[in-house]
């Protein structure tokens, strides 16, 4: 039987954490901290004034067969299955994504540009050294993969403004799965009007029908038949040695293993007796901040597209979706909605308000707004952090921090607890292989030794 000491302490009851004490329902105690009045994390959502918005484009994508019956499971039927439409916007015209698979319709120069540096790199491809390329900066994996004409048209000035600095200072570690390859039949296709669709990790997608997506994490809570959710309750400080955790609130609650989903330099700042070379190592951890700006507008069709990549730096938005054009129930009847992005590293809030009137402003100027459109309804908010920034210093410490704290029985997963870019069915994935891990964990040390055998060490971290 479980006792007092076999308790299992998860910070934070987003997707990730509300997985683990799910899969841990029943096999260990868990108690569930979540500093938020409500569980969910970065998939809340929010109703303001008849429109239902999320923080950003949150859409599930599933890969994973466990994952898929996951959902099936708490959520029967309460999920409909989407075909993306995607699309870049850029020359004043609209190609399919992934752009570097449907050049067709772009001016004729840049076609050409971009088929001939593909097949120059493609050329070349034989002489490269795969594992230097992989190892080295996306700037020039993206040049030996794709040549200088996609560079320059959509993937160097896209994901500029997506991290917001020199690519030459981003590594290409998070781009195995997240970046599309086409082969040269697909690319020559593409660029003569043969459309490439369905590419990526994401060419489907699962919403729910009404609600936003806090559908999801709310139906993974009420799921939970013991694990106990404490909301409100911000944590304070962490002794790993007693395995102690402290509250804001001045409460010490004690663990056996603790899961944490805190962004991971935030968890590091908690937790005592963490060496000074860590320390400084956790404060290089960069990542960017997002601005979030919501619309309601007073027109019914506003777009079909779900989301548009925009590169040029004349937009000062990346991304822009409509949850309206894959869930109409989030609009009132006549109504769409949109949602923007625009990233940067360091935002400060006297900038939110001139950088709200140009996202208006440049809506209208590439032709989702139209002059006579009313904003009805309006949200502003800051994702901090919002993506990883995948460079030298993360690629050498990140190791050695997460395996300090494993070593302390403080298990840090999520997106941000592993400091990586990582999607919603990864956060759902993580928990459950967490709650795996700490379930044979505690079968093992519940089983008898042999006669005879010596006592076992004690676990790292624990008191004398």
């Amino acid at each position: 039987m479980s006792g007092p000491s076999d308790r299992v302490l998860v910070l934070g009851a987003g997707l990730a954490g509300l997985s683990t004490a799910y899969h841990l329902d029943g096999r260990r105690p868990v108690t569930v901290l979540e500093r938020e009045s409500r569980v969910g994390g970065l998939t809340r959502s929010f109703q303001v004034d008849g429109f239902t918005f999320d923080i950003t484009g949150h859409l599930l994508h599933l890969r994973r067969p466990e994952i898929l019956a996951l959902v099936d499971r708490i959520l029967p039927g309460g999920m409909g299955l989407v075909e993306r439409r995607s699309f870049i916007f850029s020359h004043g015209v609209y190609t399919d994504y992934p752009f570097q698979a449907n050049l067709h319709g772009l001016p004729p120069e840049v076609v050409r540009d971009c088929l001939v540096g593909f097949m120059e790199a493609h050329a070349a491809a034989g002489s490269a050294d795969p594992e230097a390329l992989a190892a080295g900066s996306f700037h020039d994996w993206v040049l030996a993969t794709f040549g200088a004409g996609i560079a320059r048209h959509f993937m160097l000035p896209y994901n500029r403004k997506l991290w917001c600095r020199d690519l030459r200072q981003v590594t290409a570690d998070w781009v195995s799965w997240a970046v599309p390859r086409p082969k040269v039949e697909e690319v020559v296709g593409g660029a003569l009007g043969l459309a490439n669709r369905g590419m990526g990790y994401n060419p489907t997608f699962r919403y729910p029908r009404s609600g936003g997506i806090e559908v999801l994490p709310h139906a993974v809570a009420s799921a939970l038949r013991r694990p106990e959710i404490r909301l409100e309750t911000a944590v304070a400080r962490i002794d790993p040695a007693r395995r102690q955790v402290w509250t804001a609130g001045g409460e010490v609650m004690r663990y056996d293993d603790l899961v944490s989903t805190l962004p991971l330099p935030r968890l590091l700042a908690l937790v005592d007796g963490l060496p000074g070379d860590l320390r400084q190592a956790a404060r290089g951890l960069q990542a960017t901040q997002v601005l979030n700006v919501n619309l309601g507008i007073a027109r019914e069709g506003l777009t079909h597209r779900h989301w548009i990549y925009f590169p040029e730096d004349r937009y000062v938005f990346y991304r822009v979706g409509s949850p309206t054009a894959f869930c109409q129930a989030s609009a009132p009847p006549g109504c769409s909605s949109l949602y923007v992005e625009v990233a940067r590293l360091d935002l400060h809030p006297a900038e939110i308000p001139g950088l709200v009137a140009r996202v208006k402003e440049d809506l209208r100027a590439c032709g989702l707004l139209r002059a006579a459109d009313q904003v009805v309804a309006e949200q502003v908010m800051v994702v901090d952090p919002a993506y990883v920034i995948f460079d030298a210093h993360r690629r050498q410490v990140l190791p050695r921090l997460l395996g300090w704290l494993q070593e302390r029985r403080i298990h840090s997963i999520g997106r941000y607890g592993r400091w990586e870019y990582g999607s919603m069915e990864d956060a759902l994935f993580q928990g459950m292989q967490t709650a795996a891990a700490l379930s044979a964990d505690a079968a093992a040390e519940d089983t008898p030794a042999p006669a005879g055998a010596e006592e076992p060490c004690p676990r790292s971290g624990a008191s004398a």
